[in-house]
């Protein structure tokens, strides 16, 4: 007689049951200890088996309850290039406040989410997508996510703990998850997709912002006046507007479109970066009577005596512009890296007391 497709249904799953033993390894979904995880090593896959030769290295034992107890009193770990993808044997690890995975295999860190103490977390040079399970890590004060594949990082919206987050090199577009984020004094998003950046005006604590490699077009971050250092080469900007931000030290807009830019308000600038721009005009940089090293590389600046006002200046890139006149700047009393190379100078000879500045 045929059985029925229903009764075939209802027999496999039956068989199924009867044979919970009968899976890829057999790990208990509890979590456990590392004493567990170790000394049942040998039933386990090959990747898990990586993570826990490692920890028991770590520990200096192969003896599973002495790692155990080492590894427990830990509270911090650095597994930096060690070609890890299990995070599971170290999930019982509480006391951990320092754990560094930077460079290694590592997709899922739903392993990660009870570790609740965890104040610095380093998981840059990974694969990672996902970053849900770090929504329960609140007393978090340091996360690196650079160079993984994220692009979603609505669950780190009530990490408010975060002063430092460096999320370089993903998928990122949306900012508007960081928007509460207000502890934070670091941040860094360079290298992703982003070209709203407004959002962020609500970060009132940032000293540094990077924000290189991105689409950004249009600039106004005159709420933040506590940065020092905001770094945005390589963007599609024409425009920005730096009102209030009177603590700036270091400034990079190089790699941009910009053919003017409004610098006064800007006394602290030490460092300022704008090559690759569209500028024929030094005139905009002469107020900045405190700068030691400007980089006006790849412009369109033909008239340099403007700058002799700059008497701080250590270092000043010229390279390729139109440039055919130096003797100006032969007064700079600081000046020891001048680059003037790929300009049409007709007579290339330095003219300052030491011909080794000069590089033509």
């Amino acid at each position: 007689m045929q059985i029925s497709l229903t009764a075939n249904v209802l027999l496999v799953a039956t068989l199924l049951l009867s044979f919970p033993t009968l899976r890829a390894e057999a790990v208990p979904t509890n979590k456990q200890s590392f004493k567990q995880w170790c000394l049942q090593k040998d039933s386990l896959l090959t990747e898990t088996r990586k993570t826990i030769d490692v920890l028991l290295e770590k520990a200096g034992t192969k003896d599973c309850k002495l790692a155990n107890s080492k590894l427990n009193s830990l509270d911090e770990l650095q597994l930096y290039g060690k070609q890890i993808s299990d995070l599971r044997p170290l999930e019982s690890l509480n006391n951990l406040k320092y754990l560094g995975f930077n460079q290694n295999n590592i997709t899922d860190i739903k392993p990660l989410a009870g570790l609740t103490n965890l104040r610095y977390l380093v998981l840059g040079s990974n694969q990672i997508s996902d970053v849900r399970p770090l929504a329960s890590l609140k007393n978090l004060n340091g996360l690196v996510l650079s160079g993984n594949q994220i692009s979603d990082i609505s669950h780190l919206t009530n990490l408010t703990n975060l002063t430092e987050l460096y999320l370089i090199n993903n998928q990122i577009t949306d900012t508007k998850p960081l928007a509460n984020l207000t502890n934070l004094t670091a941040l860094d998003l360079s290298i992703n997709q982003i070209k709203d950046i407004q959002p962020l005006s609500s970060l009132t604590n940032l000293a540094t912002l990077g924000l290189i490699q991105n689409q950004i077009s249009d600039v106004t971050l005159s709420n933040l006046t506590k940065l020092t250092d905001l770094f945005i080469d390589d963007n599609q900007i024409s425009q920005i507007h730096l009102d209030g931000l009177t603590n700036l030290n270091r400034l990079l807009l190089s790699k941009n479109k910009i053919r003017n830019v409004n610098l006064t308000g800007l006394p602290k600038l030490t460092i300022l970066g704008l090559r690759s721009n569209l500028i024929n005009d030094v005139k905009l940089v002469t107020g900045l009577t405190n700068l030691e090293w400007l980089d006006l590389a790849k412009n369109k600046i033909s008239d340099v005596s403007p700058l002799v006002s700059l008497t701080k200046l250590i270092g000043l890139d010229l390279t390729n512009n139109q440039v055919s006149n130096i003797k100006s700047l032969a007064i700079l009393p600081n000046l020891t890296d001048f680059r003037i190379s790929d300009n049409p100078i007709s007579q290339k000879v330095c003219p300052f007391k030491r011909a080794s500045i000069c590089s033509f």
